[in-house]
């Protein structure tokens, strides 16, 4: 394979996993997203119900104290707090909104039923006062039957506690566990890309180029001071430095051929030479005995 091939291929592998790391990372953060909306849903309805218990009690302490003093400071305090535990009412329908189920908004419904109940009989009783019927007022939010709903609001809302808090707890759960695996996976992609990062600089850059440039080089400054007798490396693979390799060995090859010509011409320029002077010096020989000595 060859080197810009294996470098697209580790630029498109580390981009890929920084990708994957990248959406790993929003799935963690996704998740803890996940962790802190449930935990604000639990503060939102832990805040709604102690309203309705509150209400629920300082309603029924609030109407037991004017039967007692006919104050009516406490009369219109207790009108204020009635209208303020009707605005629960409307935060209960937006309840939905924050994920709570159907069985947990028909707890809190109950509640409310049974605390409207309490200030209906509320309101008759303050009628009875009104009346002069104090005693009958204070038959009926002292009595038995009216603490049995006081008992049963706060039941209900005891009940609405434990079931908010599993669900809530098992939301925290799940959102944690699944941030863990998340970033796990992330921490993972981010290992990958480290290896592969160490891959192209180990194996690519250092073993496929580094090396064996130095050792081309070598070859290619032995080449250029002309020491032809310098054997070029083998390069098996098919890839930008074979093809250097190859071209060296072409390089070699033609400069071999080239100084075996040159000596060859060198040899036959010097027995030219050599024929032009003895014929020269033959052309000057006047006697066979000439010729003997020019022979010898």
């Amino acid at each position: 394979m060859r080197i810009a091939t294996m470098t697209n291929w580790a630029y498109g592998i580390t981009v890929a996993l920084t990708l994957a790391s990248g959406i790993a990372m929003l799935m963690a953060s996704s998740a803890d997203n996940a962790e802190r909306r449930a935990v604000e849903q639990r503060q939102v309805f832990d805040q709604l119900s102690e309203e309705v218990e509150s209400g629920a009690w300082e309603l029924s302490d609030l109407a037991r104290l004017y039967i007692i003093q006919k104050n009516q400071d406490v009369l219109q305090e207790y009108r204020q707090q009635a209208q303020a535990t009707a605005a629960i009412e409307h935060r209960l329908e937006k309840l939905k909104d924050n994920g709570a189920t159907a069985e947990e908004l028909a707890l809190l419904r109950e509640g409310l039923q049974i605390a409207d109940e309490l200030q209906d009989e509320q309101q008759t009783a303050l009628a009875q006062v009104a009346r002069g019927e104090e005693k009958a007022a204070v038959s009926l939010l002292y009595g038995a039957a009216y603490e049995q709903e006081l008992e049963r609001v706060q039941t209900q809302l005891d009940h609405f506690r434990l079931m908010l808090e599993g669900r809530v707890n098992k939301t925290i759960a799940e959102a944690t566990e699944k941030s863990r695996i998340w970033r796990t996976l992330s921490e993972v992609m981010v290992g990958l890309t480290a290896l592969m990062f160490l891959f192209v600089l180990g194996f690519i850059l250092k073993r496929r180029v580094l090396y064996p440039v130095v050792r081309l080089s070598d070859v290619v400054q032995r080449l250029a001071s002309q020491d032809y007798a310098v054997e070029t490396p083998q390069f098996t693979q098919i890839d930008e430095i074979g093809d250097m390799a190859q071209a060296i060995r072409i390089f070699r090859e033609n400069g071999l051929a080239r100084q075996r010509l040159e000596q060859e011409r060198d040899a036959d320029w010097a027995v030219r030479e050599l024929l032009a002077r003895m014929t020269q010096r033959l052309q000057g020989c006047e006697s066979f005995e000439d010729v003997i000595k020019v022979a010898e």
